[in-house]
């Protein structure tokens, strides 16, 4: 199904929880407002997906909060894994991750982007409010081994706090043979004061990592997004979604932990109820919640 943009529906976000263990001062909390106190179950979240995908989603992915800390997260991962997508993938700050790689893999899902900034202790906590790097980096060797594939660190690159990490952090990754990703910080409504203190442009970052690369990709499919090959690791560097370029070629849509389909990351006067129609077993109406929500769909940054 496309929008009135002619932007088909592929991927879907699922927040399995507004909750997570660490504070980390630059979260946009998926641009998550709570409309109502009521959270979706296991079932409900894979009677959703099983909707989207007779949109066309293909790709789901769980996010939160930190999905991890849901207790029932196997069965959340298992309920969607069992409907007719082609991937299943989390984003997680990987403290939880150690103890539920193997079983989470076991049960469906496919691969994991993990949230760390830092290798450095003392950082970590500054960006976090939280001891837990250990932890992390248990969770992302946990990752590996349990198949998850691939395995993306994510680094939102902070002026003044973690930019010096560069290399340190290229390093470790090729070193486990997973993909870094560089993350621009992404300016929204509400951060208007952190981003002018912390934000940091990508563009020197991008050049050295081009004069470097064995082999440079773009990712047609990923708002151009460029992949840099290099000799024992590869990164991506993630431009902002504040650009007409990324929202011109969103193929997302986004569900609520509330259960409310959420159009855009930026926006939260456009949500559509789809829980309240599956619970009241109106499977029509729901599917026309998902319609409703796809039409209201339209790029935040127009050109």
């Amino acid at each position: 199904m496309r929008d009135r943009f002619g932007r088909p529906l592929t991927s879907l976000r699922v927040s399995a929880t507004d909750r997570c263990n660490l504070n980390c001062f630059y979260c946009h909390y998926e641009g998550f407002c709570a409309l109502s106190e009521r959270r979706m179950s296991a079932r409900e979240i894979g009677q959703i997906v099983g909707l989207a995908a007779e949109f066309g989603v293909k790709k789901v992915k769980l996010t939160g909060g930190e999905p991890l800390l849901r207790s029932d997260i196997v069965d959340v991962v298992a309920a969607i894994a069992d409907q007719p997508i082609d991937e299943l993938s989390m984003s997680t700050n990987g403290t939880l991750l150690a103890d539920r790689a193997d079983e989470l893999a076991e049960v469906g899902l496919n691969r994991v982007n993990i949230s760390v900034d830092t290798l450095n202790p003392e950082t970590y906590v500054q960006i976090t409010g939280k001891r837990l790097l250990t932890e992390a980096l248990r969770g992302i060797d946990a990752a590996i081994e349990a198949g998850l594939t691939p395995v993306k660190l994510n680094m939102v690159v902070l002026a003044g706090v973690n930019d010096g990490e560069i290399e340190r952090m290229i390093s470790y990754a090729n070193e486990r043979e997973v993909i870094l990703q560089f993350i621009e910080l992404l300016r929204t409504p509400t951060n208007e004061q952190i981003f002018s203190r912390y934000h940091r442009g990508l563009d020197d970052i991008e050049r050295e990592l081009g004069r470097r690369a064995v082999r440079v990709e773009t990712r047609h499919l990923m708002h151009n997004r460029k992949k840099y090959i290099l000799n024992g690791g590869e990164v991506e560097v993630v431009k902002p979604m504040d650009n007409t370029e990324f929202c011109m070629h969103c193929t997302r849509l986004r569900l609520t932990p509330d259960g409310y389909l959420k159009p855009c990351l930026l926006r939260n006067d456009n949500l559509v109820d789809v829980l309240s129609p599956l619970r009241a077993e109106d499977t029509e109406a729901a599917r026309a919640a998902f319609r409703e929500a796809v039409m209201q769909r339209e790029p935040y940054f127009k050109s």
